[in-house]
Parts: C-alpha cells; sequence; structure tokens
C-alpha cells in the first residue's frame, strides 16, 4: 500500500476515535450541547451558565448582595460578601454578613446545583428581582425549581431570599442560612444577639445578632426570620412532588437600635413586601432612556442605568465608591469618579439620588480641612481617596495621592447641584461651604510665576504621566473652581474674597496657539495616556477662553490626543469622545464611541461592568464606567447641555442640540428635572426635538 494511503487511513482513524470518544463522554455526562438564543431583552439579563465568573450584584444603596451561579450569597460552599453604605472600619469598607446564603441538606450531604441539569439565571432589571431556576442534588435526590433574591427598594434595610422548591423523593429537608451568625465584621466581634418572639407569622425562627468594636460599643444589627421554623432542624418534611416554599427575611441596622426588627415585621407579608419593592422600582424607572434602535444599546443602556440605581438611595449622606457596594476594592473609598462620572449621570433625572454625592463632600469637609492644614495649605484638601471622615486614606507612597484636581471636580459638582435644582437654601447651608473652602485651597497651592499663576507638582487624570507642572485639566478647573466661588458668594450674599478673581484671571492653561489646542502639561512629549485627560476641557469641563468660539479648539484638542489614548483603559474615555464628538456634529463617530463605552467591559449573561477591556477586576462592578453610556446617551446624542456661567445663575436654562446617529429612529429621555419642574425630551429623525412637561 502507498505510504500516503496509509497515512490517510492512519489519519482518518484517529479522526473517528476521537469523535467516538467525544461521543462516549457526551453520553456518560448525559448532557446535550445547549444553543441559547442571543439575549437582546431590553429588561432581563439571563446567564445559562452556573459557573459564571461573573454574576450580578444587588442592592438598594443602603444594602447589597453578591449573587453568582449559585444563585445565592455563596458559590460553590464559599459565602460572598454582603455590604452596608458607611460602614467603615478603620477608614475600610467592610463586608457584613453574608445574609444572603441559603443551604439546602437531605440531613447528610449538601443539595448542590446539578450542572448536567437545564440552568436560567434572570435578572428582571424592571423590578430588581434575581431568579435562579435549577435542579440542586445530593446524591440521588432532587430538589427542583427556583431560588428568588430580592434588596427591598422600599425598605433600604432589608433583604430576602425565598426558594421554592419540588422534591423527587420522601423525607427531610433542612434549610441552613451559611455562615450568617458567625462571620467577622472587621475588627468588630459578635456582641451577643436577642430574639424577638412578637413575629406576625406562625412557625418562623427568629434571632438578633449583635456587633460591638473593641471599646464593646454597639456598631451593627442583623436580625433575621427564617419561615418555616422547621427549616433548621428536624427539618422539612419533603413529599414526592409536593413544593415546598422556605423564606429568609433580614434587616441590618448601624448601632443598636431594637426597633429596627420591626422593619422585619412589615416586610413579614410576602406579596405587600414584593408588591412594594416592584413599586418603589418602577417609580425610578419612569425616568429612563428609550432607544429606538439596535436592542443591544437598549439592554446595555438599561443594565448601566440598573448598576447605578442600585448603588444610591434617597436621604442617604453616603456617596458611591467605584464598585457601589459590589465589593470592598480599593476599600470602597470615594474617588473623582462619584463627582465627576456618577453625578452627571443621575443628576437630571434623579437630583434626590445625586444630592447624596454631594451632601457627602459637606459632611467629610473638616476631614478634607484637615488634610489641607497637614499639607500646608488653606481651606480644604479633598483626599484622593476617602471613607467616612474624608482624611487622605490613599495608600502611602502612591503617586495618586497627588492627584488635586478632585477639589475642582468636588466643588463643580456642587455646583451643577444648584444649577439643576435653584436650591439657593442648600447653596447656602451646604455647597458653598465646600466652594469656598476648596477656592481657598487653590489660592494657597498656586506659585506665582511672572503675571501667571502655576500650581505645581500633580498627577493628572492621565496617571501614566505621574507628577507634572501645570497639568491642563487641572489648571482649568482649578479656575473654574475659584469662578464657581465668586458666583456662589454673590448669589448668597457673601463677601468675595478678591484672592479668588485675582487668581483664576491669571491662572496659566497650556496652550499651543499654532496648533490651535491644549497641550496636557508641561514638557508633554505626545507620550499615550492611560486614558482621556486633556481632551476632557471640551467635556465635562466645558472650559472656555472668554467668549471667543470653543468649536476648533476641542476638535483640533480631540484629533489629536483621542488616538493617544491606550486601547485597554478605562470606559469613561470612550463615553466623553461621545459626548464631544456629538457636540462637534460628528453623530457616527459619536456612535461609535457610544458602542466603544459599553460593549467591550460587559461580562457574562447578567452584564457585569468590568473596568478595562481585557482582564477581570475583582469581580467588581465599575460603576464609573455604567455612568458613561448614560452620560453619552444625554448629554451627547440627546443634545442636553448645562451652562456653568450664564449671565444669571439664579435663572440657568438647559440649552439642547441633538446629534442623533443614523443608527436609531429615536431617542427619549424621560422624567428629566430641571428648578423643579419635569419633561420629557424625544429626538426623532432630523435631529427634530420635541419637549413635553411630564
Amino acid at each position: 500500500m502507498d505510504r500516503s494511503v496509509r497515512r490517510g487511513l492512519v489519519l482518518i482513524g484517529i479522526a473517528i476515535a476521537a469523535a467516538l470518544i467525544m461521543l462516549l463522554v457526551a453520553k456518560q455526562r448525559g448532557k446535550p450541547v445547549a444553543h441559547h438564543p442571543p439575549n437582546d431583552d431590553p429588561w432581563l439579563l439571563i446567564s445559562y451558565d452556573p459557573d459564571t465568573k461573573y454574576g450580578t450584584y444587588l442592592g438598594n444603596g443602603s444594602i447589597s448582595a453578591r449573587i453568582m451561579g449559585d444563585g445565592v450569597g455563596s458559590q460553590d460552599g464559599k459565602p460572598l460578601p454582603c455590604f452596608m453604605a458607611g460602614l467603615y472600619d478603620n477608614e475600610k469598607l467592610v463586608p457584613i454578613p453574608t445574609w444572603s446564603d441559603m443551604r439546602f441538606y437531605d440531613g447528610k450531604k449538601r443539595f448542590k446545583i446539578d450542572k448536567d441539569a437545564p440552568y436560567k439565571q434572570v435578572l428582571n432589571m424592571k423590578t430588581g428581582i434575581l431568579t435562579t431556576y435549577a435542579t440542586w442534588r445530593a446524591g440521588d435526590k432532587t430538589l427542583k425549581g427556583r431560588i428568588e433574591v430580592i434588596v427591598s427598594r422600599a425598605t433600604p434595610s432589608v433583604g430576602l431570599v425565598r426558594a421554592r422548591l419540588v422534591p423527587d423523593f420522601d423525607g427531610s429537608v433542612r434549610a441552613s442560612l451559611g455562615s450568617f451568625a458567625v462571620q467577622r465584621v472587621g475588627s468588630l466581634r459578635i456582641g451577643g444577639g436577642d430574639t424577638f418572639e412578637d413575629f406576625p407569622a406562625k412557625g418562623i425562627n427568629t434571632g438578633v445578632v449583635g456587633y460591638v468594636d473593641r471599646a464593646g460599643r454597639p456598631k451593627l444589627l442583623l436580625a433575621q426570620a427564617l419561615q418555616p421554623s422547621q427549616a433548621f432542624c428536624p427539618g422539612i418534611s419533603a413529599r414526592r412532588g409536593v413544593r415546598f416554599d422556605v423564606l429568609s427575611w433580614t434587616a441590618v441596622a448601624e448601632g443598636h437600635d431594637l426597633a429596627f426588627p420591626n422593619q422585619l415585621r412589615a416586610a413579614a407579608d410576602f406579596r405587600k413586601f414584593v408588591s412594594a419593592h416592584k413599586a418603589a422600582w418602577a417609580k425610578l424607572w419612569e425616568k429612563d432612556i428609550i432607544i429606538d434602535g439596535p436592542r443591544k444599546d437598549q439592554q446595555a443602556i438599561h443594565s448601566c442605568m440598573f448598576y447605578l440605581l442600585q448603588s444610591v438611595r434617597e436621604g442617604s449622606q453616603w456617596s458611591i465608591p467605584p464598585m457601589g457596594l459590589s465589593a470592598d476594592s480599593f476599600s470602597g473609598h470615594v474617588f473623582w469618579d462619584a463627582d465627576t462620572w456618577m453625578f452627571p449621570a443621575l443628576i437630571l433625572q434623579h437630583p434626590d439620588l445625586a444630592r447624596a454625592i454631594v451632601d457627602y463632600r459637606y459632611n467629610t469637609l473638616p476631614g478634607a480641612m484637615a488634610n489641607a492644614k497637614a499639607s500646608g495649605y488653606n481651606g480644604a484638601e479633598y483626599a484622593w481617596e476617602s471613607g467616612c471622615t474624608g482624611k487622605e486614606d490613599t495608600p502611602q507612597g502612591l503617586v495618586y495621592r497627588h492627584e488635586r484636581h478632585i477639589n475642582g471636580d468636588v466643588a463643580l459638582a456642587q455646583w451643577q447641584y444648584y444649577l439643576a435644582t435653584g436650591d439657593l437654601n442648600w447653596l447656602r447651608t451646604r455647597g458653598y461651604p465646600v466652594i469656598r473652602a476648596t477656592a481657598d485651597y487653590w489660592v494657597s497651592r498656586v506659585a506665582k510665576n511672572g503675571s501667571r499663576y502655576e500650581i505645581r507638582r500633580v498627577v493628572p487624570p492621565d496617571e501614566n504621566a505621574e507628577m507634572v507642572d501645570n497639568s491642563a485639566y487641572t489648571n482649568a478647573i482649578a479656575k473654574m473652581n475659584l469662578q464657581i466661588a465668586v458666583c456662589a458668594a454673590k448669589l448668597t450674599g457673601r463677601p468675595v474674597n478678591p484672592k479668588w478673581w485675582k487668581v483664576a484671571s491669571g491662572m496659566y492653561i497650556p496652550f499651543d496657539a499654532k496648533a490651535k489646542r491644549f497641550i496636557a502639561f508641561d514638557g508633554y512629549k505626545g507620550w499615550k495616556a492611560k486614558q482621556a485627560d486633556t481632551e476632557l476641557l471640551a467635556y465635562p469641563l466645558q472650559f472656555r477662553f472668554g467668549t471667543q468660539d470653543m468649536t476648533p479648539i476641542y476638535r483640533n484638542t480631540l484629533d489629536y490626543y483621542a488616538p493617544k489614548v491606550m486601547p485597554k483603559g478605562p470606559a469613561m474615555t470612550h463615553s466623553a469622545h461621545s459626548v464631544i464628538r456629538a457636540r462637534l456634529g460628528q453623530c457616527d463617530g459619536a456612535y461609535r464611541d457610544f458602542v466603544r463605552s459599553y460593549k467591550p467591559y460587559l461580562r457574562g449573561g447578567l452584564n457585569y461592568f468590568n473596568e478595562t477591556p481585557s482582564e477581570f477586576r475583582d469581580n467588581y462592578c465599575f460603576l464609573t464606567g455604567c455612568a458613561g453610556p448614560i452620560q453619552a446617551a444625554i448629554f451627547g446624542l440627546g443634545g442636553v447641555r448645562m451652562e456653568y456661567f450664564p449671565p444669571d445663575p439664579s435663572k440657568a436654562d438647559l440649552t439642547f442640540k441633538p446629534c442623533l446617529p443614523k443608527q436609531w429612529k429615536s431617542l427619549k429621555i424621560t422624567g428629566l428635572h430641571w428648578h423643579g419642574k419635569t419633561f420629557n425630551l424625544t429626538v426623532s429623525k432630523g435631529n427634530k426635538l420635541t419637549i413635553t412637561k411630564q
């Protein structure tokens, strides 16, 4: 036989053997290859992967739970973290006990998800309910059904887990709440518990776990109720084919308020509990962004809005860390991300939620003033990373401690809140003290060089540059901070510090007069940037040279710097570019950047937002990035513009210049608020703009 023929037969034999082995393995597993349709539903996010590395998180701006493929607060037996807004221990956000974990046992073995059986996990963004449909197996016994997790939007301290399961056997099933009662909370320790007997439903186990600090002072209380009580021991009497339900309610409170279990009592009526939760979410969704275009665009904008809305609530005094309450990465600290990226995404549709971000800066003003004093300056020096007190908590040795542009970022958000709400009393009592203190800082921080003022030794938004002199972004926002202080003082009847206007007028802004574009910083040589930096003078700063037409300067600056941003940087670069392009009339380019601001960053079926388009970072949801597509839709493609220095700030108004991309038939933004009035905005083909009162 010819050698080539023999070789061919051998290769055919190897291929047949490999195919037979694959068929045998598939038969042994009993699991056919599943083909799931792509999901582009605008409200439902779906995962078919019980081994997902991403999952999701649920929150209400007060408490949260991390949920992955197991559908509860654990994955493969390992508890997942839960958090509470503002629960800092030594300036670090600490996890609370995992209240969301629920496990089932047959007496000896734990029921685990059968990964060879049909599986589906659905996150309903309209209602904020996560449901996991699966089969749980312990040996030859199975429980089939679903588990739901709800973090109540109506009752900020309460979370619920409900299992509805059908056994295929007769016997006993015991439910456990995992390690709820034994987990530590930072340096806090369990300081005793209690029970409350007057829970309105019978057959319910109840209890309270209290945590105290090193001095024995009460810091945290968790109350939990489990129904039915037999779920603990000896267990539920399971009958083949007969469904049983297990519900777990948890309430969380900081301090020592034993009246807070009343919130559990109020939540005991499951139907009323769920109805109130859905109603609260429905109210939030009255402020929507509706895209008549690719369904993935609509789904992405909803998921970004959903994760951001989960992370803040009305009446809160806590700002939003970059990952919200999904993790304690960066120690749960607050950065410029909250003021510059998340705040604008909230202010026009949800001013009541956005207020928490600016109020946090007022509450931490004493810490910022202490930072300035320690650095040898006047006024307030807002920390690059801050926790509960506002003191600088960026790790020693990290150059990022010198990102002083945050002072101006904080002041601009304060001013934006006043412009949008017209709340002069708030400006007088809360906003102005922050604006004044940050302006005083710049007066003491600048260095005089001839007739101009400079800011030396700072880190710009492009952190790859490290320490530089005269960062264009830093100098520009410092100048704006000083101008804002002058305006705010006049509005509130306070004396104007003459140095504010003097320094603002002489502030040096690096500029290439020949190329008509801003220069990143002194000595800049065209290096690659981590993220958008100099182009941010066009947006969000909207920085101007007097009454000069800034359009060519913005265009030249964007054209020069946009290609220099590293491709694996944070998502907000692309959302800023999208807004700038839309305002320049480049609608197709604005749309491309809008898609780039979300598409490379979404992970898993539940659209968990990653910080970079490459590696996956610590399983946290990057809310800074989530805010980007929202800003791009409102302030870019939707054409909404807030003027920072109108002739009369007390009568400030919005302007509109939409830039609808050809991929969309229309864009509708509902529930926009301005000076107490609410309206809807619709952009249709030809950039036709329609505004209607709500």
